[in-house]
């Protein structure tokens, strides 16, 4: 996957593409070792333009998303555009809870999202 989203991110001249990461292995969001590795991959971000642990310039994050929380976020950012497509892949009720926050967000004024997804 990093090498479709390195190929996306090389041929997007116009700067149409934010891609988030997210490294949901970790459950406790203050626990020393995560801690450690955010500062890292902040720190490494911050200096070189690319994430420590994928070499992409996407920002990873880690823990679980409030995927509404998250989409709002994106919608307040880009208030610009009409349409937000959202990508996800992972298991069946994450996807699910992806294209629920979608539906949610979409009953409110603001740019309509669309999501797009894949299950394993």
């Amino acid at each position: 996957m990093i090498d479709i989203i390195r190929e996306v991110e090389d041929n997007d001249i116009n700067g149409l593409v934010d891609v988030h990461i997210f490294i949901t292995q970790f459950y406790e969001k203050f626990d020393l070792r995560t801690t450690m590795l955010y500062i890292c991959e902040r720190h490494f971000q911050r200096v070189c333009g690319r994430s420590l642990f994928t070499g992409l310039h996407s920002k990873t994050h880690f823990g679980r998303p409030d995927f509404e929380v998250f989409l709002d976020s994106l919608r307040s950012e880009h208030s610009d555009v009409s349409k937000i497509a959202v990508f996800s892949c992972g298991p069946p009720l994450m996807t699910r809870s992806v294209q629920t926050s979608c539906e949610e967000l979409n009953k409110h004024e603001g740019a309509i999202f669309v999501h797009h997804y894949e299950n394993f």
